[in-house]
């Protein structure tokens, strides 16, 4: 079940929120606090091939794998986003549904809204 990280620092652009469990991170990006949602990145398999979805108002769609970094010495390397082809959207959904339960309704189906969106795309279907 997600849960929002309290007293997230921010930055001097836009506002963001950030919900957690053990599968998922859920990034929200707004313009400014109370503001519209501008993006969003759903980080899915934490412990496992820990992916990324995400998708902004500016540039759409993208998925990613993400790469944690070498070690150089004591010193481990900034983790990065890489291209990593399609995303499962059917086989993630249902995950997201569950964890979803304690989201606030409409943010929640935004989400899901993209998450079809997406899937619909690579199916050459729009909706």
């Amino acid at each position: 079940m997600l849960k929002e990280f309290p007293n997230l620092r921010q930055h001097d652009e836009g506002y963001r929120r950030l919900f957690f469990d053990g599968y998922f991170d859920l990034y929200i990006w707004y313009e400014r606090e109370g503001g519209p949602l501008t993006g969003f990145q759903l980080v899915y398999d934490k412990r496992g091939y820990q992916r990324s979805f995400t998708w902004t108002e500016a540039e759409g769609f993208s998925h990613n794998k993400i790469d944690e970094g070498e070690r150089t010495g004591e010193v481990k390397m900034t983790p990065i986003l890489v291209p990593d082809g399609s995303f499962d959207a059917p086989g993630v959904r249902p995950l997201f549904i569950k964890a979803a339960e304690s989201l606030d309704p409409g943010l929640s189906a935004f989400v899901l809204e993209k998450l079809d969106a997406y899937e619909a795309r690579a199916r050459g279907r729009t909706i």
